[in-house]
Parts: structure tokens; sequence; C-alpha cells
């Protein structure tokens, strides 16, 4: 039924991401939630595919061969502004100078829940070309938005000079405000986010912001980005995500006085001056540089009413009793083909499942055909290939694929260069701009081009670890290393021992940087698998100590082991 659904509903729109009402689970919600648009929907003509963040809903389906009377914007043309919206626009402080340069229109529109009303227009230009590609439209009377085309820039972003400091704002009449004193400033296409959790951005949110991804090049060139948004809940949140994908080095954080939310409320009770002297005054990310305490002050009480709190759960509850996941370095070790690269897709896919984290992975054994293949095989819990178990369709191959391309970006050297670490943390950082990536995965470490030159192994693998650790940081990312063990000989039973922090190749700096220190060993080919963490550097993450998961071939899946203790019992 939702095929259909989409195939109708989809087959005239232009090329593109749509958020809508998700015909599978609406209805079941409560009456307050069943008008949200939590089903994404991407045309790529000729498919459309589409995933709900809230039942879970996904799947694609093929659009007719030909389209008719496609859905495309047609800038609406400029007539003069209507009295009561040039009345509401000097209301907000904003001259005739600036609103004639920004080119507000106005109309009525319909607004849900409101009905037609008189708007405010506020066009959004493309760059490159100078043509308007989209309008926000605000009611006068209330806080209705609607819109023509589709805002995925920034708004102002036209009027950026290349390589000048920019100021970003939560909304369009707030870098107007800006204007009013000289200021080139942007404001965000859509808004805070909704769903905050824990005072950061809900992982089914990222997506919203495409528009930084837009403006990379201009926002490389820029040494100083000013983040001027809302000091709420979302307004925070949505200042942080900013941050962690312009690169908190280049960022700095305003003030608003006490009384004043934004940057219009600031012009309107306070005046110009005082405006600007909110921008001047604006201090670097706290990233980097001595502070006071009164700078952390509202970190340390909610650590005190809250706790610190574990990370994200691993999938496994045994697991998580030895670690959880948060934005810091996990290195994993193990025998060769024990399982540490199948253990880490197991992790990231159970993160993308559970919290619809996405991930960018440099995977140096792992041609990326076949990687995404072992992908597809935890995605949809069937074999890829031919064998005794049924493999996937391909009908199913092809709907993993779209979940899959949702939630993982791979690194790849095509050029036939060596790679350096360098190189990934640089490709690291265009994905967290690009597509919110939430983890880093190098594997494994013994690929990467050290430069080894006249230093040590040891302090080039230390500095190294340092590096990751600082990008980590500075990103709010996770990130998994995999290195090899040095050479581990053979037991008097044949068997391997368990490898831990110390005994990886050429550097205790392995165990020392490590956050989290983590190794995979799978004693003779046996369907159990022993997950064993060496190394917590925070109690409240986990502890050391050691699980067993089972882990089934024919998939690369792994469960929780299951002990049949009326088996035991007869040998106590």
């Amino acid at each position: 039924m939702i095929k259909e659904i989409i195939r109708i509903s989809y087959q005239a729109r232009a090329d593109g991401q749509y958020r809508d009402v998700c015909p599978a689970c609406s209805h079941t919600r409560k009456k307050h939630h069943q008008t949200e648009r939590v089903l994404a929907v991407k045309v790529e003509w000729p498919a459309a595919r589409w995933l709900c963040h809230h039942c879970g809903e996904k799947g694609g389906v093929e659009l007719e061969e030909e389209r008719d009377n496609i859905v495309e914007f047609t800038p609406p043309v400029k007539k003069d502004l209507a009295p009561a919206a040039q009345t509401y626009l000097e209301g907000r402080g904003l001259s005739v100078d600036t609103i004639t340069s920004a080119g507000i229109l106005s109309d009525h529109k319909y607004i849900r829940d409101v009905g037609e009303v008189m708007c405010a227009g506020f066009p959004y230009i493309e760059p490159s070309t100078n043509k308007t590609y989209a309008v926000k439209w605000r009611s006068l009377d209330s806080k209705g938005f609607t819109q023509e085309g589709a805002a995925a820039t920034f708004f102002g972003i036209e009027k950026v000079k290349v390589g000048e400091p920019i100021v970003i704002v939560e909304g369009e009449v707030d870098a107007l405000s800006l204007r009013e004193i000289g200021i080139i400033a942007v404001s965000v296409p859509n808004g805070a986010p909704i769903k905050v959790s824990d005072g950061a951005v809900d992982p089914t949110e990222d997506r919203k912001f495409g528009y930084v991804w837009a403006a990379s090049e201009i926002l490389k060139a820029i040494d100083k980005v000013v983040i001027a948004v809302d000091r709420d809940g979302p307004g925070n949140a949505l200042a942080e995500e900013l941050a962690r994908r312009i690169g908190k080095p280049k960022c700095w954080s305003v003030t608003w006085p006490d009384g004043c939310k934004d940057a219009n409320d600031v012009l309107l009770q306070l005046g110009k001056a005082a405006l600007a002297n909110c921008i001047e005054a604006a201090e670097p990310w706290p990233i980097a540089g001595l502070y006071d305490v009164e700078h952390y002050a509202d970190q340390v009480r909610t650590l005190y009413q809250r706790g610190e709190g574990k990370g994200l759960s691993t999938g496994y509850e045994c697991v998580d009793e030895l670690f959880t996941i948060k934005p810091m370095v996990y290195v994993i070790t193990g025998v060769p083909s024990m399982g540490k690269s199948e253990f880490l897709d197991q992790i990231l896919f159970n993160l993308s499942q559970r919290y619809d984290w996405r991930h960018a992975i440099c995977s140096f054994e792992n041609p990326v055909p076949m990687h995404v293949a072992k992908l597809l095989e935890k995605t949809l819990g069937k074999p890829f290939h031919e064998g005794p178990t049924p493999r996937m369709s391909e009908e199913e191959m092809e709907r993993g694929m779209a979940w899959v391309g949702d939630h993982f970006l791979f690194m790849e050297q095509s050029d036939g260069t060596s790679a350096t670490v360098d190189d990934i943390l640089e490709r690291g950082s265009a994905a967290v701009q690009r597509m919110g990536v939430r983890s880093l995965t190098i594997d494994p470490y013994n690929y990467l081009d050290m430069n080894i030159g006249s230093k040590s192994e040891t302090n080039l693998i230390s500095e190294m670890l340092t590096k990751v650790r600082n990008w980590s940081a500075a990103h709010d990312c996770a990130v998994f290393f995999v290195a090899h063990p040095a050479k581990l000989y053979r037991q008097a039973d044949g068997s391997y021992p368990v490898p831990k922090g110390y005994d990886i190749s050429s550097s205790a700096s392995w165990y020392s940087k490590a956050d989290v220190g983590i190794s995979v060993h799978r004693p003779n080919d046996s369907d159990i698998v022993e997950i064993h963490c060496w190394k917590v550097r925070f109690k409240h993450i986990g502890n050391q100590g050691m699980c067993e998961l089972s882990y089934n071939k024919a998939t690369g899946t792994y469960a929780e082991a299951q002990t049949n203790w009326e088996e035991i019992q007869g040998d106590l």
C-alpha cells in the first residue's frame, strides 16, 4: 500500500529530498503527533526511496517512464510591498533600504492551521546564478510559515564576500537586523532542530544541515564564523551542530543580554550600538585556550544534577557492561581473521539502526563493493552469496543498499597513492559537514603512510593518536581504530593468546592514548566470539572484562551468547 502511495504522490515531483507524513504509522500515533513529517523521501528519477524515522518503514519504487506536470519553482513576480507587510517589517526595526536590498515580497498565502493570510516573503538566492530559487513566507499575525520551492542554502549567502567573517543567525529577520548595522549575516533555512536530546541534535534531524555542505567552499575560505542563534534548548543544539560541522577552531559564540533571545530582540530593545557590541564581544568556541570556571558552570551543574551517564548502547547488554559509545577513540585489536572488522561493522550497523547514526569508513582491506555486501548481510539478516542458507533477493538487496547508502560513506585511495592520517581526517571533516557523520573508522593502521623519516615509529604513532583524539573532540565523533598486534606465538595447546594494548605493533601509545581498548578473539574458529575490554579511561563508560557473543558465519551477524546452564549442571 505505501509503495503505491509513494509512487502516485511523487510521480510528478522534481528530483530532490522531501519530508512527509508516514502512511504506515501516522494513524497509530497520538493525535498531536499524527501530522509530523517523519517520512523522508528521496526522488531520483526513475525511482523514489523512503525511510520513516518513526516506525522504520523503508523501501523503494520505480516511477512511471513519463512524468507530466512536474512541480517546478517559478519565482514570484516582484510587486510593491503591501502596506501591512511594510508596517510589519518596519515594526521589527528594519529600514526601507534593508527591506528593499533584501528583495522582500508580500502576498496572501495559505498557512496550515491559520488559513489564507498576508505574508512577508524572504527570497532564497542561488549565489552562482543570482536567481531566486525558493521563497519562505511568514505570516504577519502569527508564527506560521510556508514556502515555495525548497530552501536549501543559507538565507543571504549571496551577500557574503569570500574570505570575510560572517555571522550565522537562526531567522531571516535576525539576519536583516544585522544588515541594519552593516554586518553581513546569513540565517539557516529551517530554523533550530525540532528534536533535541540531552542538549544535542537528535540524529533524525541531521539531514537538515545540508546547507552547511552547500556553503562548504565559502566556509572553507573564512577564518571566523560567529554563531549568533537563539539561546534556548533548540538554539543551543543548533549552535553545537553548526560548530561541529564548520569546525570549532574557526567558530565564535555570541551571548545575548538578559531578556533578549536573538539579534532582533537586541535591536528592538537596546538599539543598534548594543547589537554591534554583542557581535564584537563574541568569544572563541571552547575548544582550546584558558577559561575560568564560570565558562563551564552550566555543564558542571548538569553533571551534578544528572550525572555523566553512559554512552550509547552497542546493541548488546553484555558488551554495554564493558563499554558504550561516545565521541572518543576506540582501539580494536585481535589475531588476524578472528573478526575485528566484522565486529566493528556490527557495532556501526547497530548504532545506525538504533540512533540513525551515519559513519565514514576508511577500510583498506575491504574493497568497497565487498564491504557493502557485508553490511547488507547485517542489514537484511541474509547471506549475500549463494550457499546452504537462502540468499537475499535482488529486490531486498536494492532496498538494503538504499539504507546502507543513507548511513555509510566510504573513503578509497582510487588514485593509487598511499593514505596519511591527515588525508583521512580532512575527508572525515568533509563527511561531518556533508552528511553529519558521527563516527570515523580507520581499518587497519598499518596501511597508513607514516612518512617516518628521522623520527621513531613510536613517536609518530603517539603524535598520530594525539591528532585523532583532537579531531574526535573537535568534531564530536567517535573514532574506531583497528590495529593488528605484533607477531604472536601459539600456546602449548595450539591456540593464540588474547592480544591486549601493549601487544599492538610498534608502540605502547596504543594502550596509553586509547580511551577504550578492545580485543576480538575467536578461539579455534568457533562460533563463540570473546570481546575483551582491556582499557576504559572513564569508569562511567564501562569496565574492563570479557563477554561472549555468538557469531553467525552465514550472515556475519552477532548475538548475545546463551549459556545452557542445565548442561553445565552435571559438571558442578
